[in-house]
């Protein structure tokens, strides 16, 4: 699959394009800044020989891509949003991001009650959003060198959208489960800050979820 990775320079979104690569898909890198860009582009090529990547701006990474991952951090989440929308309309999008807050860490959603809500209400009707990967740790992502053995919750308003990823992460070790509609992203996004502080008491950088029962 054609993945177009937003933020893609991020510790989430390249960590996440590693994997993907080493699972045989084709990612277009995206960053407000070409260099930074190309930078990971040629820092991809050297971990992973065999990927196909290509370091670009944003824009022409959504353009690229069948499907588009949004990986920016949330301070930037609305105006990147605001800014590829025309292009976003079109595609099937997966937003993996976690508004947090500082002082204490908490879950800081914005008005609309979650990032992918507001992703969904950019991007308006007939869009197809799915939100998810906020209990995999980017630390464990980019260790190549550790198999992924984790799952993950996936909400949307798309079911179609939903299996897409689903049958995308499959491919990297990650197991991707159908957790709902998009209603149910504050849910899944809230987990991001429990998590973190988790892994401070416990002294780790991997702590995620398994499920059970099935």
């Amino acid at each position: 699959m054609k993945v177009a990775m937003i933020g893609g320079t991020g510790d989430m979104g390249y960590g996440l394009a590693l994997r993907l690569l080493r699972a045989g898909h084709e990612i277009f890198l995206g960053s407000r800044r070409l260099e930074r860009a190309k930078d990971a582009e040629a820092e991809a090529k050297y971990l992973v020989p065999e990927g196909k990547i290509i370091g670009m701006d944003n824009a022409a990474a959504v353009a690229a891509g069948e499907l588009a991952v949004i990986a920016v951090p949330a301070s930037g989440h609305r105006e990147t949003l605001l800014e590829l929308r025309e292009g976003l309309r079109e595609k099937a999008v997966l937003d993996i991001t976690i508004p947090l807050a500082f002082k204490p860490l908490r879950y800081a959603p914005p008005a609309e009650g979650s990032n992918a809500l507001e992703t969904a209400a950019i991007l308006g009707e007939g869009c197809r959003v799915a939100a998810g990967l906020h209990t995999v740790s980017a630390a464990l992502l980019r260790d190549l060198e550790r198999p992924l053995d984790v799952d993950a919750l996936l909400v949307g308003n798309d079911a179609g959208t939903k299996e897409q990823v689903i049958e995308l992460l499959a491919g990297t070790g990650i197991r991707g489960y159908d957790a709902g509609s998009l209603m149910f992203s504050p849910v899944v996004e809230s987990l991001t800050p429990m998590l973190i502080g988790m892994n401070k008491r416990y002294g780790s950088n991997h702590i995620g979820i398994r499920l059970t029962g099935f």
